[in-house]
This record gives structure tokens, sequence and C-alpha cells, in this order.
């Protein structure tokens, strides 16, 4: 009868600390507001599960930045070309194109801006340490929900879309991007 009891303390305290961790936000005083996706008009066609495609309007978001305080907003870059990364700290091939991610940051010079959208990571401080150890000094956003990735369709990370600076979006990279995608895609997005 001891040990049941035991048991069933150790389950509880074990549960009620995962679920702490889930809730918390990083504990930094950070924005927990909650993140927000718009769709700006009619879309066009969209992808087969109602997920926005090449040449439809980028549904706009606000999402809490990972860095410091303030929000990341897809609306802020309206009239700049937009490179929008889906990744997760625990994304094995997310890891593997940061550094690409980091060079072609380095080399913008104004002509495109890199965009992160951090989903499916249950720990916020998880992220944000990954940002900092890959330098990523990109915008990047907390999408604890989940709300962009469904707004976008995205069903694996990482993934990366390709807007225009009328916020349309021109190409969509499933899976990690390599040197040669990446290029290709930035020199569509900026000619």
């Amino acid at each position: 009868m001891l040990l049941a009891a035991i048991a069933v303390v150790v389950v509880l305290a074990i549960g009620t600390v995962t679920w702490l961790a889930i809730a918390d936000d990083g504990g930094d005083g950070s924005s927990t507001a909650s993140p927000t996706v718009t769709v700006p008009g009619r879309l066009a066609p969209a992808t087969r599960d109602g997920a926005p495609g090449v040449g439809d309007p980028a549904p706009d978001f606000a999402l809490p930045s990972l860095v410091g305080t303030g929000t990341v907003r897809l609306s802020d870059f309206r009239g700049t070309p937009v490179v929008l990364n889906f990744w997760a700290s625990w994304c094995t091939p997310c890891r593997d194109e940061f550094p690409l991610l980091r060079a072609a940051d380095l080399g913008a010079a104004g002509r495109y801006q890199i965009v992160g959208v951090d989903s499916r990571d249950q720990i916020r401080a998880d992220a944000r340490a990954f940002v900092k150890d890959e330098q990523a000094e990109w915008p990047n956003g907390y999408d604890g929900r989940d709300s962009v990735l469904r707004a976008y369709g995205v069903n694996g990370q990482p993934q990366t879309l390709f807007i225009d600076a009328e916020g349309t979006i021109v190409s969509r990279v499933a899976g990690p991007l390599t040197e040669q995608s990446l290029a290709a895609n930035l020199r569509t997005l900026t000619r």
C-alpha cells in the first residue's frame, strides 16, 4: 500500500513538473501575447490542404520575438522580399541549414530579409538558446501554438518560403536548403 502511494505521488510530481516546463515561456518577462495570423484579401487557389501556395498572398502574423522583447510581424517587412524559414531547435536538418541562412543573412545587403519561425519547440528557452548558439541575427518569432505553422500548411521542418516584396509566395522548399537551392531561390526572389 505504501509503495502504491509513493508511486502515485511520484507520477503526480513528474506530471506537474512536465506541465510547468511546457507552460513556461522562458520566464524573462518577454511578451506572452498569443500569436495572430491574418490572411490579407482573398486567397487564390491554394495547395490541396488549404494552405497558401505559390502565387498566393503570404498570411501575415505577429509572434513574440525570441530575442529581447517585441514582436516579429511579417507585415513589418512589406516592400522587401522575405525568406521565411520554419525551424525547431531539436530538428537536426534545421541545425544543418542554419550556417547557410547565417551566410545569406550576412550577404543580404538590404535586398531581402530572413525571418525565422520557431514551431514545435515545447520549451521556449531551448529555442532562445539555439538562436544564440547559431548567432542568428535575423528576426525569429516563437510560434508556441503552431498557428503560423498551420496557416502556412507546414507539416515538416525545416521548410522555407520565398515571399516577394508585394507579399506573394514565389517558391517553397520543403526540407533542408542546400547552397544551390538557396542561391537559385534568392536569384528568383531578388530579380
